[in-house]
């Protein structure tokens, strides 16, 4: 979903991704936050966090991301219809 751009923050990815994946904002924020936390906060990782993001990793798996100008997708739906009817 997103671009190769190297010095991006956690939270402009999670902002960016948020765009395409709206049903997971709140998580993607928290991650990213979390991610801050560790890596320039200082402070330890936790099971709870470690799970928390791990989820939302397994749930981002499953979701189809609302491309920019789709009208698919506006209330939250990751339904798959790629196959067709003739699946």
């Amino acid at each position: 979903l997103l671009d190769l751009r190297p010095g991006r923050t956690a939270d402009e990815a999670a902002t960016e991704a948020a765009r395409a994946l709206p049903a997971h904002t709140d998580r993607l924020r928290a991650a990213a936050r979390g991610f801050d936390d560790v890596t320039y906060g200082g402070r330890t990782a936790t099971e709870e966090a470690y799970r928390a993001i791990a989820g939302l990793d397994d749930d981002l798996e499953r979701s189809r991301p609302r491309l920019a100008g789709s009208t698919s997708g506006a209330h939250g739906t990751d339904h798959d219809t790629s196959r067709g009817a003739a699946g």
